[in-house]
């Protein structure tokens, strides 16, 4: 019995000195996954700051890119227009050249059917004359 009651005690001790202990342990390791979370916490930060940016970037090039053919369809647009400017400036010297012509060619018939008219009544003068 004193042997049991010794042995008791001696655990009892044992107990009491090792609580502290294992309580300094249990601190630690509470400490230790704090700053693995800590750890974590900065790492997935860093990580989706990291995809943040290049969504970023990635949405600037394809801004970039979507103006970029939208003025080259401008300038294809403007040059097509400039093209038909040009056809319809044409077409319209080409008319403008055509009727001078035409009312030169009426002119030159006008001048001619006066010329007979002048030589008729010159004739008809004539005969009517003698």
């Amino acid at each position: 019995m004193k042997k049991l009651l010794a042995f008791l005690l001696s655990v009892c001790m044992v107990s009491a000195f090792a609580a502290p202990a294992f309580a300094d342990a249990n601190s630690d390791y509470i400490a230790a996954v704090k700053a693995y979370q800590a750890q974590v916490a900065a790492k997935e930060s860093a990580y989706t700051a990291a995809v943040q940016a290049a969504a970023k970037q990635a949405q600037a090039k394809a801004d970039a890119e979507c103006l970029a053919v939208i003025a080259a369809g401008k300038a294809a647009q403007a040059k097509a227009d400039a093209d038909v400017a040009a056809v319809i400036a044409a077409g319209k010297a080409t008319q403008a050249a055509a009727d001078q012509r035409e009312a030169a060619y009426a002119g030159a018939v006008k001048a001619y059917q006066q010329q007979i008219a002048a030589k008729e009544a010159a004739y008809i003068a004539a005969v009517l004359g003698q």
